[in-house]
């Protein structure tokens, strides 16, 4: 695990989600009241209307939490990841796929959820709940992303072998392609558009990642596509010559 991180590293990401824990707790809370809503921040009210706390709340933090946790398992793993799998034979490539991308997750799964620990601070404080359900969906849907946006860069720097950095920059990317194109699922037949080929697009965006949070249930029968979609152009991708210096 050094490989994506020193031991000081952790530690302090700890330490400084606590404290950040701990400064939200004291810090904030939320009032439901006859007249509407209201955040206190460090003795400041700040009203919200007539509208539901508990609704404002979860909206925001759904989002929050799913943009926080997909990021930090992408950024904690991508870069030792994309080395690994920069060798120059082939097993050493496979090795570093399949290795470094499940240690890469685990290290991103620490890192996300000691990430979350302020979220959590913040919605005890707000709603009177630290895991409500809807965060739990959306604290697991993070991760989903977070590895499929995962296989998706670690595909992609193999594919442009000379910039990692432009690999991450088309990840991000893709992430913000896939809701664009689920427009065409919904309206592709209207638009003159055959049953089978909205079925082949459906296919498609189901191997991309998805910047907005899904509001369907969780689906076990998604991941095939979702994360072994990728799993398998990323392991054709090792299988590539290196390429190496004439």
């Amino acid at each position: 695990m050094d490989r994506f991180g020193s031991s000081k590293l952790r530690i302090g990401w700890t330490l400084a989600c606590l404290f950040l824990a701990g400064l939200v707790f004291m810090a904030i809370r939320g009032q439901q009241g006859p007249d509407g809503s209201q955040v206190v921040v460090f003795g400041t009210a700040v009203p919200l209307g007539a509208d539901s706390l508990k609704d404002y709340a979860l909206g925001g933090l759904q989002g929050v939490m799913y943009w926080l946790v997909s990021l930090v398992v992408l950024l904690g793993a991508f870069g030792p990841v994309s080395q690994w799998t920069a060798a120059a034979s082939r097993g050493e490539r496979l090795k570093g796929f399949f290795a470094g991308t499940g240690l890469g997750f685990a290290h991103g799964l620490f890192l996300s959820q000691v990430a979350l620990l302020p979220v959590w601070a913040l919605s005890w404080r707000l709603i009177g709940q630290a895991w409500p359900p809807e965060l739990l969906r959306a604290d697991l849907h993070g991760l989903l992303l977070g590895l499929q946006m995962l296989l998706w860069a670690v595909l992609l720097s193999r594919l442009l072998k000379s910039s990692a950095g432009l690999a991450l920059l088309l990840t991000l990317l893709l992430r913000e392609l896939g809701p664009r194109l689920s427009f065409f699922l919904d309206f592709g037949q209207d638009l003159g558009w055959s049953a089978g080929q909205v079925k082949v697009l459906e296919i498609f965006v189901r191997l991309l990642p998805m910047a907005q949070l899904p509001s369907d249930p969780f689906s076990p029968l998604a991941l095939p596509l979702s994360i072994g979609g990728p799993l398998v152009l990323g392991t054709l991708a090792m299988l590539l010559p290196a390429g190496g210096r004439k």
